[in-house]
């Protein structure tokens, strides 16, 4: 499906498109109607929803379509957009932001079919794609959970079963030799109370996975004195594949879609509260990426001077790494570009309180922060 929003500040030429995109509903879905562009805007600076196509107006208050449309450049390159307007004296300006396409009012159904066509041969897609097959799903951001492709959640009888198919699936598919897994889950215990205790495990984890209809996905192998691995019966959604797909997306793209998309995906972090030891050094590679895809996100909301927005991946950065003093000096820099002095100034006595001795004279002096937040940025 095409993934099309409409922006327009003239209610009836809104619902002339609507009513000529849902005509359309084999192939195009509405991604959002918007009547202003300040709307649309600041929808695209918070969501992470796809958007294919926008169909913009020219003449609208506030934020002209031709501004909005080189923003959307800026932050979201993969979106084509086609302007919509009665004036033919624009035209020459829309090739200048790569247009798709320039309609005038009042638009026809033969004028959006050209559009989309444009669109297809474009983007290298066809005017419809295929439906997208129901996957099973299993999440390791937070507490580790998997939901079968019917939706129904795996119910775990006792933690080890949860614990033994989180680490197996971690392996990716490859066989973990028993030995490895008792070291690694049973760290420390009774060698042959172990081996109880892995079998038993292994038999109340299978009996979970069938209890929602999964067989003989955990399977055991022989060689190497033995182990087990995973078989899933159908397609897996998997949110760590995909928090770095999107990583690896936004590295290519420095689009603002991926870059939402991942840190909407970490979530808590790498099986969260598990205390898994074996999950460890994951879970510290992942924050690592977390922490840059969060100074990625500060770094565009404050050149585009959305400083409010800005605020929540900024907080969410200091709470991960609440030992480094740069970090604190960013916060108080962004609450004075945000003209709030007085938490400034809070937030830099308490950011001086928590740090080591040898860690407070790190940070700046207030005066400099007040002289030239943007500095620190």
């Amino acid at each position: 499906m095409i993934r099309v929003v409409a922006v327009d500040d003239e209610p009836p030429a809104l619902k002339r498109v609507e009513k000529l995109l849902r005509a359309k509903a084999d192939v195009v879905q509405i991604g959002g109607l918007f009547d202003s562009s300040k709307q649309f805007w600041e929808h695209v600076l918070t969501s992470a929803e796809p958007i294919d196509l926008a169909l913009l107006d020219m003449e609208m208050p506030g934020l002209h379509g031709l501004e909005l449309a080189k923003r959307l450049r800026e932050v979201r390159p993969e979106i084509q957009i086609a302007f919509l307007t009665a004036y033919e004296e624009y035209a020459r300006d829309a090739f200048d932001v790569e247009a798709l396409d320039y309609l005038l009012k009042p638009i026809t159904d033969a004028d959006l079919a050209r559009t989309f066509d444009r669109f297809a041969k474009r983007s290298g897609r066809g005017a419809s794609l295929p439906v997208a097959e129901p996957k099973l799903s299993v999440r390791s951001f937070g507490p580790f959970s998997v939901t079968t492709d019917r939706g129904e959640a795996v119910r775990f009888r006792n933690s080890k079963s949860r614990e033994l198919l989180a680490y197996l699936h971690h392996a990716g598919g490859k066989p973990v030799g028993k030995a490895q897994i008792m070291n690694d889950i049973w760290q420390g215990k009774d060698v042959e109370r172990t081996q109880v205790n892995l079998h038993s495990t292994v038999y109340q984890l299978r009996k979970d996975l069938e209890a929602c209809g999964l067989h003989g996905v955990v399977e055991q192998t022989k060689t190497a004195g033995g182990g087990y691995g995973l078989r899933w019966p159908v397609a897996v959604g998997d949110d760590v594949a995909e928090y770095e797909a999107a990583l690896r997306q936004y590295g290519s793209t420095k689009s603002m879609t991926p870059l939402i998309r991942a840190i909407q995906l970490y979530g808590e972090g790498f099986l969260a509260g598990s205390g898994y030891g074996w999950a460890a050094p994951r879970q510290a590679e992942l924050e690592l990426s977390y922490a840059e895809l969060l100074e990625a996100m500060v770094g565009a909301y404050i050149r585009l001077q959305r400083y409010e927005i800005a605020l929540d991946p900024m907080r969410k950065w200091v709470h991960l790494q609440p030992l480094e003093e740069r970090l604190h000096a960013k916060m108080v820099a962004l609450l004075l570009m945000m003209d709030r002095e007085d938490d400034a100034r809070k937030y830099y006595r308490l950011a001086a309180e928590s740090l080591e001795p040898s860690d407070e004279s790190a940070l700046p002096d207030f005066s400099r922060l007040l002289a030239d937040p943007s500095a620190f940025f």
